[in-house]
C-alpha cells in the first residue's frame, strides 16, 4: 500500500487495509494477505523517489499494488502507472480512507459500498472475476474497437462468458482503423488465444465498432478472416456498429408527462438497426436516457439475428467490475478499449482489465 503522508497517518491506511480484507472475504470469497505481509511505503510533497526505490528493491515479493492520492486528479496518477505497470494495481484516494470517519453508522454503508466497488476493481487486475454471465452467449470471441482519432486504436477481446481475456494497441493517423492494422490486430488476438476457440466448428466472431465503422476496416476483417482460413480457422464474422451520441430518446407517457424507461427496453428501427435503453429508471430518477444506436454492417450467421444482438449488448453492459453499485451504458467490449485507451495513449502498459 502507498499512501500520501501529509493527508493520512499510518494507522489509518492499516485500518482501511483491515476493511477491504473484510470486504473480499465476505462479498467475493477471496483471502487477502494478512496486514503482516503488506508493505507500507509513504510519500509526500508528490515526491515518490523512495516508493520507486522500494518498489524495483523488493519487485519480487509485490503481486499487487494499491496506491493512495490526494485526488481524483492528482498528477501523480499516471507515474505510479508508469512505474508500476508491471504488476496489478489500482488507484483510490484519500477521501475514501477518511470518509469511514465523517459519516454517521447509519450512513456507514456508503463507505463499504465504495470500499467493495475498489476491492472489486483491484481483485479483477489480479485474475478474480467478480462476476460473469450465467450462460454463454451465442458468440464464441467479441471484440471491441476504439479509436482516439490521430492517436491510437485500442482493442479488447471478451470470451462468450463476459470473461476479458485482454487487448491490443496500434497508432492510427485518423479516425478509423487502417485495413492492414485491422487485419493483423484481429489475426493476433485470435492466433494468441487458440485456447478458448472451437476447433470442430467455424469461430464466431463478434465485433463491436465505436461509432462509425469505415469501408477500410470492413475489408481488413475480411482479409484477416482469409488469412486464417488459410491456417485451418474458419471464421463466421458479425459486426456491429454501435453509437453513444444519438438525437433519440425512448419514454414512456405517464399522465401526460414523459418518463424514462426501465433498462432493456429496445426498439427495432429496420431489420439491421435499433435504439437499446441500456439504462433507465431506476437508475436515472431525472431527465431521458439516450439510447445506444446500433446497426448491423454484416451477419454471416442466419441464426444470430438483431434481437440477439441488442440482447447480448445489453447483457455485457453489466460486466463492469469496478462498477457494482451502478450501471453501465456501454458493453465492456467497447468501455473496456474506450478506458484502456487512456494509457495506450501515454504507451503504459496495464495488468489485467482497464478497471
Amino acid at each position: 500500500l502507498i499512501y500520501p503522508r501529509e493527508y493520512l497517518a499510518e494507522e489509518h491506511v492499516k485500518k482501511f487495509y483491515l476493511d477491504i480484507r473484510k470486504v473480499a472475504k465476505k462479498y467475493l470469497h477471496t483471502r487477502l494477505p494478512p496486514k503482516s505481509r503488506i508493505y507500507l511505503w509513504d510519500y509526500s510533497d508528490g515526491d515518490i523517489t523512495k516508493v520507486r526505490d522500494n518498489y524495483f528493491e523488493f519487485k519480487g515479493n509485490v503481486k499487487a499494488v494499491l496506491y493512495i492520492l490526494s485526488s481524483d486528479d492528482d498528477p501523480l496518477y499516471f507515474e505510479f502507472k508508469r512505474i508500476l505497470q508491471d504488476v496489478p494495481c489500482q488507484m483510490t484516494t484519500k477521501d475514501l480512507v477518511l470518509r469511514k470517519y465523517d459519516l454517521p453508522s447509519d450512513k456507514m454503508h456508503l463507505y463499504f459500498n465504495s470500499v467493495l466497488n475498489l476491492v472489486c476493481g483491484l481483485l479483477g487486475k489480479m485474475g478474480v472475476r467478480p462476476w460473469l454471465l450465467s450462460e454463454e452467449l451465442k458468440g464464441d470471441l467479441y471484440v471491441g474497437v476504439d479509436t482516439r482519432p490521430g492517436k491510437v486504436a485500442t482493442f479488447t477481446l471478451i470470451d462468450n462468458v463476459g470473461d476479458y481475456i485482454g487487448e491490443a494497441r496500434r497508432p492510427v493517423r485518423g479516425s478509423k482503423v487502417e485495413r492492414d492494422i485491422m487485419r493483423d490486430t484481429i489475426i493476433q488476438l485470435i492466433m494468441e488465444n487458440l485456447r478458448i476457440i472451437p476447433r470442430d466448428r467455424p469461430i464466431h466472431l463478434i465485433v463491436h465498432r465505436d461509432g462509425d465503422v469505415y469501408p477500410d476496416e470492413e475489408q481488413g476483417l475480411e482479409e484477416a478472416i482469409s488469412s486464417l482460413r488459410q491456417r485451418k480457422l474458419e471464421v463466421s464474422l458479425t459486426l456491429v456498429s454501435i453509437r453513444e451520441s444519438t438525437p433519440y430518446r425512448i419514454f414512456k407517457c405517464d399522465d401526460s408527462n414523459l418518463a424514462p424507461c426501465p433498462p432493456g427496453v429496445f426498439v427495432k428501427l429496420s431489420r439491421h438497426m435499433g435504439l437499446l435503453a441500456s439504462a433507465g429508471w431506476p437508475l436515472i430518477k431525472q431527465g431521458l436516457a439516450r439510447p445506444l444506436l446500433l446497426e448491423v454492417i454484416r451477419n454471416d450467421r442466419p441464426d444470430y439475428d438483431l434481437q440477439d444482438i441488442v440482447r447480448e449488448i445489453y447483457y455485457l453492459s453489466f460486466l463492469h467490475w469496478e462498477g457494482i453499485v451502478k450501471k453501465l451504458k456501454m458493453p465492456i467490449t467497447i468501455k473496456y478499449a474506450d478506458e484502456y485507451a487512456v494509457f495506450a495513449e501515454k504507451e503504459i502498459d496495464i495488468i489485467g482489465p482497464p478497471l
